[in-house]
């Protein structure tokens, strides 16, 4: 993806309300002040020399999210194999009482 472009002049009404420009973009349609790279999510400046379309902080939290999520299948997964084994073990303890 290509970084997203935003005016960082203060009191731009294109600020303020947090547009982003595609990147080929140079100048704010607004205030006409050059036009910076801006995190996709948040607005905060990045490097130009980047190629990341998030800050550390967006990025952080968006592997923070996937970290919660694989957490969350492998302890569905263990409960699930916990489940199966008790059922096993009733059915298996059914069976030799017969």
């Amino acid at each position: 993806m290509k970084q997203a472009k935003g005016c960082i002049n203060k009191s731009c009404e294109a600020n303020k309300k947090k547009l982003k420009y595609k990147s080929d973009d140079n100048f704010c349609l607004k205030c006409g002040s050059s036009l910076v790279p801006v995190c996709k999510k948040c607005h905060t400046q990045l490097l130009e020399n980047e190629e990341n379309v998030l800050c550390v902080r967006c990025s952080a939290d968006k592997q923070d999210q996937k970290d919660k999520v694989v957490d969350g299948a492998k302890k569905a997964g263990g409960a699930v194999v916990a489940a199966v084994s008790l059922v096993v073990g009733v059915a298996g303890a059914f069976v030799r009482k017969k």
